[in-house]
């Protein structure tokens, strides 16, 4: 595979998991690289992304995260969407 082929393959990737995100974690959860998250106690993805070590936060998405707030809802990614995920992530933490 080329250099320029992975990057498009790495950029759909990464464009899948902030579509995934937004769908799914949008609500409460700022998933850009800056702005405060729509419910104040919700924290940044980007923060959830710094806080574990990649293979942990890997396990804790496809397991479906549990909180403590009660309200959020547990979802059990597939390993595609977890990669995507995870892909968009690393891009926003690599993009500063």
């Amino acid at each position: 595979m080329s250099a320029s082929s992975e990057a498009a393959d790495s950029s759909g990737l990464s464009s899948r998991g902030k579509a995934i995100l937004q769908q799914n974690c949008g609500r409460c959860h700022a998933i850009e690289a800056a702005g405060e998250s729509p419910l104040k106690q919700a924290p940044p993805m980007r923060d959830i992304y710094a806080r574990f070590a990649p293979r942990e936060l890997q396990a804790e998405l496809r397991e479906g995260m549990v909180s403590r707030h009660r309200a959020m809802p547990q979802i059990d990614f597939s390993d595609e969407d977890v990669d995507a995920i995870l892909a968009y992530l690393y891009a926003l933490a690599t993009q500063k």
